[in-house]
């Protein structure tokens, strides 16, 4: 009786335990295939964020690259302002020197050696001029390459800039997750229209102010006077000279005058007249290119305190100039943020940004429902966990924006341009809207 107990006991239990072993398995593959699909989100998330985290950080070199060719520009344009204005200060130099000499020969013993000098330092300076004429030349073919290197780094309509983004994206993508897919399209992308290239010739002044501002001292004035004129009776030497950019863009022009300006009262029948003569002692003048025009320009004072011996320096330029050039150093085209971005609402801190999607089909993915190897059948078959439009996807959103370090700015705002390589990439969230259009890209409108 005991034993036939015993065997009916146990043959009760043993429904209750199939039940309770399929539904220990459907948890087991349940958890197995949300773990699963939980990795493959995680990953590809991952790789969005890597994806456009690298599209960013190209947006910044090329932005930075910009900033970094446009210092170089306005470099090379002050240096040929430099060298222009010394050319012209040597040659007034020379002609001082050559004017002086002929009244050194008539001061007792020492006046033949003090002119003999005098011809001396007038040949030096019109040897040293030839070496300012060819930094002229050196510095304008940079410039010349500097402006095609931004050519070739954005391409026409940024095109070149574009596809080597596109290219690094791929490339990241693949180095993450080799069966990960970038959208050709990103679901937001403001980068093309961000910058342009300033061709004409209101378009280059922008620089050009830029490159006038920087101007040093010598280069804004050279003047100075000796002597005392009084209730108009005295004599006095006056000095005038400068560097200008013509019209802010076509090139360099710089004249230097010396004259002495006597002053004497003369009496007549209807009263007192002041008497003013001025005697030229020295001139010169330099340019890059030949032909600009410069009527309207005073050379800090020259034209107008120093009329006759500004006349002179129009026809005595120095030797070697005009220089050979390509562009006459003048500014070239450049890049810089577009007009629309300077006047825009954010014109004080610009940004641009990209929302990208990637995406890898279902059959790549290592779940039931995917490329794994265990399949479930019967009720199982209830938790496979199909995708969405048969695949995944994730997005991620990048910015670009400027920023200078913490601490360099002497606790004054900069705003962003592209005359300063502070350009950084971060990521950012995602808008709804843009999320809204990823979703509907996958055949989904959540809420």
């Amino acid at each position: 009786m005991k034993n036939a107990t015993a065997t009916r006991q146990s043959g009760q239990a043993l429904p209750l335990a199939m039940v309770l072993l399929v539904a220990a398995a459907a948890v087991v593959f349940f958890m197995f295939n949300s773990g699963q699909l939980v990795q493959e989100k995680i990953r590809l998330t991952n790789t969005a964020d890597a994806v456009a985290y690298s599209a960013g950080v190209l947006e910044a070199r090329v932005l930075n690259y910009d900033a970094y060719t446009n210092r170089a520009i306005i470099a090379n344009e002050i240096a040929i302002g430099q060298a222009v204005g010394l050319a012209s200060w040597a040659k007034y130099a020379g002609t001082s020197a050559s004017n002086i000499s002929p009244w050194l020969n008539l001061i007792p013993y020492i006046g033949a050696a003090l002119s003999a000098a005098m011809d001396y330092i007038a040949d030096i300076m019109d040897v040293i001029t030839y070496a300012y004429a060819a930094a002229v030349t050196l510095h304008d073919g940079a410039n010349y390459a500097l402006k095609l290197s931004q050519l070739a780094v954005h391409g026409p309509a940024n095109a070149i800039a574009l596809a080597s983004r596109w290219s690094v994206m791929r490339e990241v993508a693949q180095k993450n997750d080799p069966d990960a897919v970038v959208d050709l399209l990103p679901l937001a992308d403001d980068f093309m229209g961000f910058t342009q290239r300033y061709e004409s010739k209101d378009e280059r002044k922008r620089m050009g102010r830029v490159v006038e501002d920087s101007r040093d001292t010598f280069m804004r004035s050279r003047n100075w006077n000796f002597g005392l004129v009084a209730l108009c009776t005295g004599a006095q030497l006056r000095k005038r000279g400068s560097t200008e950019l013509i019209e802010l863009t076509e090139g360099w022009k710089s004249m230097d005058t010396l004259s002495a300006h006597e002053y004497h009262l003369s009496f007549h029948w209807w009263g007192v007249r002041c008497n003013h003569n001025e005697i030229p002692v020295g001139y010169g003048t330099a340019y890059s290119d030949d032909g600009l025009d410069d009527s309207g320009v005073d050379y800090a004072g020259s034209r107008s305190t120093n009329p006759s011996a500004s006349n002179y320096a129009d026809s005595t330029v120095a030797e070697g100039f005009e220089p050979y050039t390509l562009t006459g150093g003048a500014i070239p085209e450049f890049y810089d943020l577009s007009e629309s971005v300077l006047t825009g609402a954010n014109s004080k801190n610009p940004t641009t940004s990209m929302t990208i999607r990637v995406t890898k089909a279902q059959s790549s993915q290592r779940f039931s429902g995917g490329s794994g190897v265990s399949k479930p059948s019967g009720k199982l078959d209830l938790y496979q966990g199909n995708l969405a439009g048969s695949k995944s996807a994730a997005i991620s959103r990048v910015e670009v924006y400027f920023d200078r370090p913490d601490g360099s700015n002497n606790g004054r705002q900069e705003y962003g341009s592209l005359f300063n390589p502070y350009w950084q990439a971060r990521l950012v969230p995602v808008s709804a809207s843009q999320r809204a259009l990823a979703q509907l890209l996958q055949g989904r409108a959540l809420p």
